[in-house]
């Protein structure tokens, strides 16, 4: 019993200290609330320092009832000496005088100067600088914010500056800078020294970060411009641009549009063993506004190297414009302007482009990142001159159009409106040749393969020249391939034919297809003088060399002077030593004035006599123009109108042909023929036949004179038969072919006459 008593006497116990407890803690939790209430009732204590403290601050700096900007705090704390105001969360709004900005600059804590309207921000400062005008409930785009701190803030003047590192953000990058300084009135932010930032790898750098680098950056919002002092670098890769300035142009909606680099600008580039660079006085770029390269422009003074393994190629002009395929940034089109060269040296090669205007087409490369020249083509008259070893040549045209090949290698060339081909090789005399068109392909080591040339293709090296419609020149075959009806000419001589092939260094030429040559006549020194006035050579091919003076016309070869002829299987013809020989089947003939017998005598004595011919066959001929003499053998058959003859071998001389008067025959009158190429004196050896109607005369030799028109028979037994068998002989014998007399020289000595009537 006393046990539950004691345990009930516990419990009561416990519940009464707990109220107790709980009464304590409730009176003073009252008195608690109310304290708070009371001091929530009383003003704040304010520090003896502190004269006023506010939640809110603002401050309007206005113009002509125009904001020009506003200083707003969250918290203002007004201290009792030198005026001053301290400011919380403060944000600082720039309008400008025309009401179009909405920039920003903003601090955790800023001290205010109640005078001066100065503001001083100790820690973090942001500046934002915004693009263009928002849109009806759009946030406005900033263009650029600057991070950095010690900003002061001129209430004045509106100008904000600090000497402190800053970071700033663009659309497209984020860099760094020493000092900053912001302008209220002209919106211009100033970032002063050691300027370095980096854009965004994206599709519009190719993939590849761009850093830059200038002494200052300043962002002008009123002008939307924005500049790089100088040096200025702009890095991607291995590629950079250099300036002494650099600036950018911003559209209405505060993106790039323009881009100017200014004091000896230059790209550099050195990649897989080359080594690039442009220079002007100007580069120029404008930009899409999604940020694509649409154009460029290099300005005065354009000059550009590119280093190889191999060599140079050099590059400058006034101008020079770029467009970019869209959305791609890479080379579309380049246009050069004003005094253009272009120099390449590869290889061994050296080559020069002159011209006052190109355009340049650029093609993708093997590698997805890279790119080629597809085709060049001038735009204005233009040279080109190549040099490869001793050999120069240079080309000439209104237009040239060069097409690439994947490697950047010239492939083929191409000129229009009239073309000159100057070329020389060594001390050889120079090669001019012109024409309409042409069109040149180009190997593996720079050098030309072939050249087509058509429209009026005209040849000339010294006094040789040649012309036709279509002419193919072969650097590995060393030769000229004429078609198309060409012509060969030089001081003595003209000749025509369907194709004509010359070597260039051997001067070795090849005629085929209805060949007709024309010697000039000039006496001694012409190469054919068989007759008078010019020599025809026809046949069916010619081959022989220009700088020997040897040809060879063969196949149905015809030559014809005056009244002279020769045919033959085979003509040659030695320029130098005046020298021509007909082999196969040879016919000549050859005139001689007619003997006085022959004159009709009803003909008055003044009219000019009737030319004699003669007809001689044999298989070869050769003629020596030096001394008017024609060498017929391998027997011999001549015949004319009053004898024929037959012997092993034939000499025959004929008389030279005087050249023509340079001043030509009075007007109104022509010219007769010069005299000469006629046949003068024969002489026939071995086994010699001689037939003079019905009479018969044979010896070892026989001498003909056409002036007197006589035979003498000389060596072995000279015997003259006539019809009716009667017989004369003699140690030489003499008749006339005119009349019926003979003269016979005895071997005494002694002379007998005797006449015999020609029996018709």
């Amino acid at each position: 019993m006393r046990n539950q008593e004691a345990a009930r006497y516990a419990r009561w116990s416990a519940i009464a200290a707990g109220l107790i407890a709980l009464l304590v803690i409730g009176i003073y939790a009252e008195r608690a609330i109310s304290a708070a209430r009371r001091r929530r009732a009383t003003p704040a204590v304010v520090p003896a320092a502190v004269q006023q403290q506010t939640e809110t601050f603002s401050y309007k700096r206005v113009e002509k009832d125009r904001t020009i900007f506003a200083i707003r705090a969250s918290r203002a704390t007004q201290f009792r000496e030198d005026n001053r105001a301290l400011l919380e969360d403060v944000w600082i709004t720039i309008y400008g005088r025309d009401g179009t900005r909405n920039d920003n600059i903003h601090a955790r804590e800023c001290g205010y100067d109640q005078k001066t309207g100065s503001v001083q921000c100790q820690g973090e400062v942001t500046i934002e600088v915004q693009g263009a005008n928002r849109a009806a409930n759009q946030p406005a785009q900033k263009s650029l914010e600057v991070k950095t701190s010690n900003l002061s803030f001129d209430g004045q003047t509106g100008e904000a500056s600090t000497p402190s590192p800053v970071d700033f953000l663009l659309p497209q990058g984020h860099g760094r800078g020493v000092g900053v300084s912001y302008t209220t009135q002209t919106a211009v932010v100033r970032i002063e020294h050691a300027v370095e930032f980096e854009l965004i790898p994206s599709q519009r750098t190719g993939g590849a970060p761009v850093t830059i680098k200038g002494s200052s950056l300043e962002v002008r919002r009123n002008d939307r411009l924005i500049t790089l002092g100088g040096p200025a670098i702009v890095r991607q890769g291995e590629r950079e641009l250099l300036a002494d300035r650099m600036s950018v142009d911003l559209d209405d909606n505060f993106r790039a549009s323009r881009v100017v680099a200014e004091g000896h600008p230059a790209i550099r580039n050195s990649q897989a063993g080359q080594q690039f660079e442009v220079a002007a006085d100007i580069f120029e770029g404008f930009l899409s506004p999604a940020g694509w390269v649409q154009r460029a422009a290099a300005i005065g003074n354009v000059a550009g190297m590119r280093q190889t393994p191999g060599g140079a190629d050099r590059f400058s002009s006034s101008r020079v414009d770029v467009s970019f395929e869209p959305q791609r940034n890479i080379l579309r089109e380049m246009t050069a302007n004003g005094s253009v060269t272009a120099q390449s040296e590869q290889g061994g090669v050296s080559q020069v482009l002159k011209t006052s205007a190109l355009r340049v087409k650029f093609a993708a490369g093997e590698r997805a990142d890279s790119q080629r020249i597809e085709s060049a083509e001038t735009l204005a008259p233009a040279t080109i001159e190549s040099k490869t070893g001793a050999e120069t040549t240079e080309l000439s045209a209104p237009k040239f159009t060069a097409v690439f090949a994947q490697r950047g290698r010239l492939d083929s060339l191409v000129g229009t409106g009239g073309v000159e081909v100057r070329r020389q090789a060594g001390n050889s005399t120079t090669q001019v040749s012109t024409s309409e068109n042409l069109k040149a392909a180009f190997a593996q080591d720079g050098q030309w393969e072939t050249v087509e040339e058509t429209g009026h293709v005209h040849f000339q090296q010294a006094d040789r020249q040649a012309s036709a419609s279509f002419a193919k020149m072969d650097r590995a075959k060393d030769e000229i391939l004429l078609s198309g009806s060409p012509i060969l000419t030089d001081a003595m001589s003209r000749t025509t034919a369907r194709t004509v092939t010359i070597g260039q260094k051997s001067g070795e030429i090849d005629a085929r297809g209805g060949v007709v040559s024309t010697y000039l006549p000039s006496g001694h020194g012409a190469s054919v003088n068989i007759g008078s006035g010019p020599a025809n050579i026809t046949a069916d091919t010619l081959a022989g060399s220009i700088s020997s003076g040897r040809v060879v016309y063969a196949g149905h070869a015809r030559l014809w002077q005056g009244e002279s002829v020769l045919d033959a299987d085979q003509i040659t013809v030695w320029r130098d030593e005046k020298k021509m020989q007909a082999a196969g089947n040879v016919v000549a003939v050859f005139a001689q004035t007619s003997g006085p017998a022959l004159r009709p005598a009803a003909r008055p004595a003044s009219s000019p006599s009737q030319p004699a011919l003669w007809r001689v066959q044999a298989p070869s001929l050769t003629f020596w123009n030096e001394q008017g003499k024609a060498r017929l053998e391998g027997g011999v058959i001549a015949t004319s109108q009053q004898a024929a003859l037959e012997s092993r071998t034939l000499d025959v001389y004929l008389s030279s042909a005087s050249a023509p008067e340079s001043s030509g025959p009075p007007a109104g009158k022509s010219r007769a023929a010069p005299a000469g190429g006629q046949l003068n004196r024969a002489v026939a050896l071995g086994s010699v036949v001689v037939r003079q109607g019905d009479r018969r005369g044979t010896a070892d030799r026989a001498e003909y004179t056409s002036a007197d028109e006589k035979f003498v028979l000389s060596g072995g037994q000279p015997t003259l038969t006539d019809a009716s068998g009667n017989t004369t002989s003699g140690h030489s014998l003499t008749f006339f072919v005119a009349n019926d007399t003979i003269l016979i020289d005895s071997q005494e000595g002694s002379r007998t006459l005797t006449k015999h009537r020609v029996e018709k």
